[in-house]
């Protein structure tokens, strides 16, 4: 899943949460003005994400712990918010996959 997020999204920085199988694709703030899908939720102004330290960037079965699916490149290099909802719309990050 994590190659696939990376390719899909141009190497935008996602986490992943296995406690709630929620990923959380990084794209600029105000991104909730714009975003029209109902499939999925755009976290706006006064929500609270916990970011994972940088260097987790694997699935720990044991933990289940946020990690990187797609690791941070750079500080300030965000998603675009046109590619996220493309994904969600196609379907491509909705429904059960397996962890990698």
């Amino acid at each position: 899943m994590s190659d696939r997020l990376g390719r899909c999204l141009s190497g935008a920085p996602v986490i992943h949460d296995p406690g709630v199988r929620r990923y959380y694709a990084l794209v600029p703030p105000g991104t909730t003005r714009m975003w029209c899908e109902t499939v999925a939720e755009c976290l706006g102004e006064g929500t609270y994400l916990g970011v994972p330290r940088v260097d987790r960037t694997e699935f720990d079965e044991e933990t289940l712990a946020s990690y990187w699916a797609v690791p941070i490149v750079r500080p300030g290099r965000l998603g675009m918010a046109g590619d996220v909802l493309a994904l969600v719309v196609a379907g491509g990050c909705v429904g059960d996959e397996d962890e990698s």
